[in-house]
């Protein structure tokens, strides 16, 4: 409207997008501070990794996503935080009544002893939420992974593990709300969904024929190294054998 009332030639859709991609910051206005002496300073913005738009996993590890499901019972909050393991489709949760980044920490501790291909993470995708900071990332950058989020209010980007939380809670979550009131109980009746959804349940990712750890064997057999490890080794690093364990395949 501005150039049509001024009879200026307007830019293109094409020209205006270019505009915006090629400034560091896309444009985007921050939110100003005001201090309590009126002057308006600038916020503090910290500034994160977002995931590259060219990454794409490549084996059992390469790229994990954890989200947090929040459910009400009884006037209280309760937390299923959530991991999925992108190529192979392998997932878990954990049902928490804090929300705070130690509580991710420690269900990320479990995910790394229950994963058989733990040693291979190098991604970590999550939102912008409170719990995946502090313990959290601090625990990553310890075991040296790449940390990266989604832009705010996009949970489209952190597809996969949006459409797992999708799954849960309509198969299982919904159908044992009242369980979420005593979580130690609603994780101990947890394991055998997450069992069955790991092991029986196919997945349209692998054309309905193979479950995740399905998938996860066929390609460890197709993997040369294996065929030069001793038998006790055959199934992945460290504590993996208690980790198949837990998904019924040992």
């Amino acid at each position: 409207m501005f150039c049509k009332e001024r009879n200026l030639p307007c830019p293109s859709p094409a020209t205006i997008t270019r505009i915006i991609s090629g400034d560091p910051e896309k444009m985007r206005i921050f939110p100003e501070h005001i201090s309590h002496f009126g002057k308006i300073t600038k916020a503090n913005r910290q500034k994160v990794l977002r995931k590259p738009k060219d990454l794409k996993p490549e084996y059992p590890g390469h790229l994990i996503a954890l989200d947090t499901i929040e459910k009400f019972i009884n006037g209280t909050r309760r937390y299923v935080i959530t991991f999925e393991d992108i190529y192979t489709r392998s997932a878990f949760a954990w049902a928490t009544k804090s929300h705070a980044s130690k509580a991710a920490e420690e269900f990320f501790e479990l995910c790394l002893k229950v994963f058989p291909y733990s040693f291979n993470f190098l991604w970590a995708l999550t939102d912008n939420g409170s719990e995946f900071k502090k313990h959290f990332s601090e625990r990553l950058k310890e075991l040296h992974l790449t940390h990266c989020h989604t832009y705010p209010k996009t949970p489209k980007m952190n597809a996969h593990v949006e459409r797992f939380n999708r799954t849960i809670q309509d198969d299982w979550i919904d159908w044992r709300i009242a369980d979420l009131a005593d979580p130690d109980k609603f994780n101990h009746a947890l394991m055998d969904y997450l069992i069955f959804y790991n092991t029986r349940r196919v997945h349209f990712a692998f054309q309905n024929k193979l479950s995740p750890a399905q998938f996860m064997l066929q390609w460890q057999a197709k993997q040369p190294i294996i065929l030069n490890m001793p038998q006790e080794s055959r199934i992945g690093w460290g504590h993996t054998t208690a980790r198949f364990s837990f998904l019924g395949l040992v």
